[in-house]
């Protein structure tokens, strides 16, 4: 037996502390208070006056614990579980800590900012993984928005045979009121685009296509207010010989936040909500719409983080893995980080570090 394996079949909560106290961590905090199989212990932040801020607009059975520290977090045998909400260029190294500490994580995206973060976690969470049981998921919510899932679902029965070609594209207003803007608008606290906030697109493209080979991609910088370039295209060559574009874009402040998602099949295509098909509807001569509604929203507050900590919290209780794990998430990154790199080359990138 795996060390660890028994917690998983107890009947108490999974104890749970919150690593941030900004809008994330109060969606991520909703979501557990909701859960019958996780109970909400407390909260950390760098500052500890904002983590006793956020520990008073909750009212638990009992007062929620407020971290002086996060290793004082970490050393708190109640806890096993540590959800990591803090901004980018910490979740890396917090990661690795909680793992050594023996802790199960559900981790924000983007888990890294650099190829340097992307092997030093791989090879930390192999490590802990080889001598007990981890559950890990990267929150790359989209996979547990109803569209993607229900595109999933579709291609699995092959409603439009076989893909030839995907598309997919971030496009979002990061505005100076945004609570993220003093730090996001640093490459080194951000790490990019195509990384903050373009691997959502990459992740969605891996999870209905498959596993990238090689990319090729272009950068603008629009804004000035920010030190990196702020849109990204690139195109893919995917494993099976296939291709494809994802794009990535911080500059939409004059339009609403876009999620679009195109694939083109041997037998039919899919435009956001919009199917057809020739294998569902042999006859049809219009575009079905789907009883779905897309994605597009950058508002943290409508994305299906309760949908993702339900689905977490079963995989704790049945001791069953749950994707995206830490490791599924980091094959997205790497293909954030290339796309990263072949802008700023000007040449093509091989996916294949984590092979």
């Amino acid at each position: 037996m795996v060390e660890g394996e028994k917690e998983l079949n107890h009947q108490r909560p999974f104890g749970v502390a919150l690593r941030g106290a900004g809008q994330v961590a109060h969606q991520y905090a909703a979501a557990v208070l909701e859960d019958p199989l996780l109970t909400l212990l407390g909260v950390s932040s760098r500052s500890q006056e904002s983590a006793a801020r956020f520990a008073e607009q909750y009212r638990t059975p009992k007062p929620l614990k407020v971290y002086p520290s996060y290793e004082a977090l970490l050393q708190d045998p109640e806890v096993q579980v540590v959800i990591l909400c803090m901004p980018n260029y910490l979740h890396a190294r917090e990661a690795a800590l909680a793992l050594e500490a023996g802790k199960h994580l559900i981790l924000e995206k983007p888990p890294v900012i650099s190829y340097e973060e992307l092997e030093s976690l791989r090879d930390t969470y192999q490590r802990v993984s080889s001598r007990r049981l981890v559950h890990s998921v990267v929150s790359f919510v989209l996979r547990w928005h109803p569209l993607p899932r229900t595109l999933r679902s579709l291609l699995d029965r092959g409603a439009i045979g076989d893909i030839y070609y995907t598309e997919m594209d971030y496009w979002h207003g990061i505005k100076p009121t945004f609570s993220s803007y003093p730090w996001i608008r640093k490459g080194e606290y951000a790490g990019g685009a195509m990384i903050t906030g373009g691997c959502h697109a990459v992740d969605i493209a891996r999870y209905l296509k498959g596993e990238v080979a090689e990319v090729f991609a272009y950068s603008y910088r629009q804004r000035e207010d920010f030190d990196y370039p702020t849109t990204l295209v690139a195109a893919l060559r995917f494993q099976d010989g296939t291709v494809g574009k994802v794009s990535a874009s911080l500059d939409g402040l004059s339009f609403p936040y876009q999620f679009n998602i195109d694939l083109l099949g041997s037998q039919g295509a899919i435009r956001g909500n919009k199917l057809y098909s020739s294998v569902l509807f042999p006859s049809q001569d219009k575009w079905v719409e789907l009883p779905c509604a897309t994605p597009d929203s950058g508002a943290v507050s409508h994305h299906p983080f309760k949908e993702e900590v339900h689905q977490f919290s079963r995989s704790l209780a049945e001791g069953k893995p749950i994707q995206p794990d830490l490791l599924e998430g980091l094959r997205s990154m790497e293909v954030a980080l290339a796309i990263t790199e072949s802008a700023r080359t000007g040449k093509p990138v091989r996916i294949g570090k984590l092979d």
